[in-house]
């Protein structure tokens, strides 16, 4: 009878024991328990166990203190809140894009048209701030460009600056042939291609049959026009006048006299 009572106390007495055990308390959102706490299944009455804030998060009110009570927590008052980066850093000739600014989010930059841009063009906001190397803009730069023969381009400097320009003069008596001007673009070079300075000479024309009326006499130089008739007799056929082009051709092609007796009367093969 003794032995019973004996067992029957010490079964009540873990029962007792038991219930007062707390397990594993579960927390609010974006919260977990602090490192020495996570590997116990049970904690003894009276515990004490503190919640933190998950990474990228931050205390926004409340305790993470709770206490183990007859094997019921005390509440979780603690409350965490997405951690801010606060606004990206400007930079100077660029932008970036909408952003909330908060754990997790990303922000993109970008150069204005005439810049390149050197670091990360996006960054991340993270626990300890925005992660990345932050970016710079930096003006497009081009190299010399090419020299001509027979000519000469102002101004000569070692770098040039997106949105410069650079002006090509021949020499005289040769004449250019393309743009003049050349621009710093985006690309880092220089556009369109330099020109060339070419010696313009048209020959003399040979036209049977026409009359010189007016205009240059050799040698024929760039633009040079000259104009012509037939001789009595002759119709002209093509234009009367003519022009020097930069490819040392006659434009348009030389005209030719006609013998009237020759149009309308068209020879006949027997």
């Amino acid at each position: 009878m003794c032995v019973y009572a004996l067992l029957l106390s010490s079964l009540c007495l873990a029962t007792i024991v038991q219930a007062q055990q707390c397990s594993t308390p579960i927390g609010g959102p974006n919260m977990n328990l602090k490192d020495e706490y996570i590997i116990k299944n049970t904690f003894e009455d009276g515990a004490v166990v503190y919640f933190k804030c998950n990474v990228g998060y931050q205390p926004a009110g409340g305790s993470g203190k709770i206490t183990c009570t007859a094997g019921l927590w005390s509440p979780v008052l603690l409350e965490c809140e997405k951690k801010s980066c606060g606004a990206p850093t400007e930079v100077e000739f660029g932008q970036y894009g909408d952003t909330t600014a908060e754990f997790g989010d990303t922000v993109k930059y970008e150069c204005k048209k005439g810049y390149n841009l050197v670091g990360n063009s996006v960054l991340r906001c993270e626990d300890q701030g925005w992660a990345g190397r932050e970016p710079t803009c930096e003006v497009i730069r081009c190299v010399t460009p090419d020299g001509v023969v027979n000519g000469t381009f102002t101004p000569l400097e070692e770098i040039y600056e997106y949105n410069s320009v650079v002006k090509y003069d021949c020499n005289k008596d040769v004449v250019r042939n393309g743009s003049s001007e050349l621009v710093c673009s985006e690309d880092g070079k220089f556009h369109p291609d330099p020109p060339t300075c070419v010696w313009v000479e048209c020959r003399d024309p040979v036209i049977t049959h026409a009359v010189y009326e007016r205009g240059s006499r050799p040698p024929h130089r760039y633009k040079a026009s000259v104009t012509y008739s037939c001789e009595k007799g002759y119709n002209l056929q093509g234009s009367s006048t003519i022009t020097c082009t930069i490819d040392s051709q006659w434009s348009p092609a030389l005209p030719s006299c006609i013998s009237k007796s020759s149009i309308g009367n068209p020879s006949i093969c027997l």
